[in-house]
């Protein structure tokens, strides 16, 4: 039986995933762009969260709000 994750490391791994997604893992962005598209997704996950939504969901409302979807 897996052990559920925290809220800390479902938002890194969401994080990590929507930014891989959005940037296609930071093709061709300085690190200026790698900053600020981190920070967007950041704030994109932390405003998509809704309890008890599954990491799908969570990725698929992430990615919407950055324009990704």
């Amino acid at each position: 039986m897996a052990i559920p994750m925290n809220y800390e490391d479902r938002l890194d791994m969401i994080m990590t995933h929507a930014w891989e997604r959005w940037t296609k893992s930071g093709l061709g962005l300085d690190d200026d762009m790698r900053h600020e598209t981190a920070r967007s997704v950041h704030d994109a996950a932390c405003n998509a969260y809704i309890e008890d939504m599954t990491d799908a969901e969570w990725l698929a409302a992430t990615l919407k709000l950055v324009g990704a979807q």
